[in-house]
């Protein structure tokens, strides 16, 4: 592994804003939905999609301006996200996780990510957050073993960041465990053909396996540093953004693809139902009064969902460091997000018959991703739930709640 020089010289480009990232965005739409067969069948992002976005620019909208991106805010970040998930859902989901595992890596030590940015400036970083693999500490690093689920985007990914616990030391006192954040290269890495799946089939989220490989000291971050927001890299860069904890920035990456399917869901359904007629009577759909209070409680549910999410990109905006307070708002909110979303998508399934069911129904797709995007234990509304529940009657958090 090459060393960083003692001083290193930053990645340069032209940045882009906020307004022309999202057009950039909105501009690559029509490329999304012509591929949504195939995505579905390959069961992973096209590669000609994957060029299409790292062409445009857009995996770089959470990279830091120091190594070569555009820094921007997560208002831009999440409104590129719903227009390409108005279109496609595993495509947004993976375009998400291209760019908040790049704002991660910002969290790890300046050695780290001067050797990713300066090899790979569009980087492309998968992440398992679940700590599932062994890890033995060795001279200079760690060396890590064993089998990785859920690596999101993995096909076309040249890194992984993978979760793991260091073993104590003998003598070291009780103490929670010490979780940590590895960087392995993707040639390190073996891909499970694991993801046979109803909903985001087109993610390619399969598992890794990592036989025995080493991984140096400095590529590896503390994941309680991480989750306050603290991680070493961050003093790097002055961008409020890479101020933020963990949790509250990984999170609303996630209910941002799932207010942007359900969105995409309305269109479709509403283009439906203004076309559909009764099988019997032949009568219009949208002069029926049921189906026209369906639409006013599905568009309000959505709705109710935009506004948390525009809530919570006010609290995010200053940047870091949060309140605990803060934080489990955040979590509840996004939970709620993802709360209102299948109830939408519920309502809009159900009342649209028949015709919902078959696979060429676009709604039908969308009723599968929703609900395998809603599944995340981080939009899990129970956990959420009960920590604001118990902040709010003057009760300690759930102690066993490895996010806080």
């Amino acid at each position: 592994m090459t060393a960083a020089p003692e001083t290193p010289t930053p990645v340069t480009s032209t940045p882009l804003d906020a307004a022309e990232a999202v057009a950039r965005a909105r501009a690559l739409v029509p490329a999304v939905r012509a591929a949504a067969d195939e995505t579905e069948s390959l069961r992973r992002v096209p590669p000609a999609l994957i060029e299409a976005l790292r062409g445009a620019g857009l995996v770089r909208m959470l990279t830091p301006r120091r190594f070569g991106g555009h820094g921007l805010d997560f208002d831009a970040f999440i409104a590129a996200t719903l227009e390409i998930a108005r279109a496609d859902a595993s495509v947004a989901w993976c375009f998400a996780f291209l760019n908040i595992h790049a704002w991660l890596l910002a969290g790890f030590p300046e050695q780290a990510q001067t050797e990713v940015w300066t090899t790979h400036p569009d980087a492309a970083i998968a992440y398992v957050n679940v700590p599932a693999g062994q890890v033995t500490v060795v001279d200079g690093g760690f060396r890590l073993a064993g089998t990785w689920p859920w690596a999101s985007g993995i096909d076309h990914c040249d890194l992984a960041i993978l979760a793991g616990v260091v073993p104590p030391a003998p003598g070291d006192p009780p103490g929670p465990p010490d979780a940590r954040l590895f960087i392995v290269s993707r040639a390190d890495l073996e891909i499970q053909d694991t993801w046979h799946v109803a909903g985001l089939r087109g993610t390619g989220t399969h598992h890794v396996v990592v036989a025995d490989t080493f991984v140096p000291g400095h590529r590896v971050a503390s994941l309680l540093e991480l989750r306050e927001g603290t991680g070493p890299g961050r003093a790097l860069h002055p961008e409020p953004i890479f101020h933020l904890p963990l949790l509250a920035a990984l999170a609303i990456c996630l209910a941002a693809p799932i207010l942007g399917a359900t969105l995409g869901a309305y269109d479709v359904w509403l283009e439906a139902m203004r076309a559909r007629v009764t099988t019997f009577s032949r009568e219009q759909v949208a002069e029926l009064s049921h189906q026209q209070i369906r639409v006013a409680e599905v568009a309000a549910d959505i709705r109710c969902a935009e506004l948390l999410l525009r809530g919570a990109l006010d609290v995010l905006r200053p940047g870091g460091p949060l309140t605990l307070e803060q934080r489990v708002l955040l979590r509840r909110d996004y939970a709620y997000v993802a709360t209102l979303c299948l109830r939408a998508v519920e309502t809009m399934y159900s009342a649209s018959g028949g015709p919902a069911n078959y696979d060429s129904d676009p709604l039908q797709r969308r009723w599968r991703d929703i609900h395998a995007m809603a599944a995340h234990t981080a939009v899990n509304l129970d956990s959420a739930a009960v920590n604001f529940g118990r902040m709010e009657l003057g009760q300690p958090l759930n102690p066993k709640d490895p996010l806080f």
